[in-house]
C-alpha cells in the first residue's frame, strides 16, 4: 500500500479521531492541534495519522495512529516523522 503524507484538514478530523479510538488513544485536544497534524491517505481513505502539540521551545508528539489495513508498511516510522517536521511557526 503506498500512502501519501500530507498536512491534515478539518475535513480529516472525524477519520483521525475514528483511528484513534480504534487504537486505544485519546482523542481530546485533536482539534487543538490540527495546524501540526498529518495524515496519510491511500487514494481518497485516512489511513494514519500523526500531531505535535508545542509548548514553547519544546514538542509533545501524539496522536500517532495506523489503521491496521496499513500496518507493516513503514506508514508509521514516515508520519510520525513528518510530523515532526511540520513546520512550527
Amino acid at each position: 500500500m503506498t500512502a501519501v503524507i500530507e498536512p491534515a484538514t478539518p475535513g480529516d478530523v472525524p477519520a483521525m479521531v475514528s483511528l484513534l479510538v480504534d487504537a486505544g488513544l485519546p482523542t481530546e485536544g485533536l482539534g487543538d492541534h490540527l495546524v501540526s497534524a498529518v495524515v496519510g491517505r491511500a487514494g481518497t481513505s485516512v489511513v494514519a495519522t500523526a500531531a505535535v502539540e508545542l509548548y514553547g521551545d519544546a514538542a509533545l508528539l501524539r496522536s500517532v495512529a495506523v489503521a491496521r489495513t496499513a500496518r507493516g508498511n513503514g506508514i508509521g516510522v514516515r508520519i510520525a516523522r513528518a510530523a515532526l517536521d511540520v513546520p512550527h511557526a
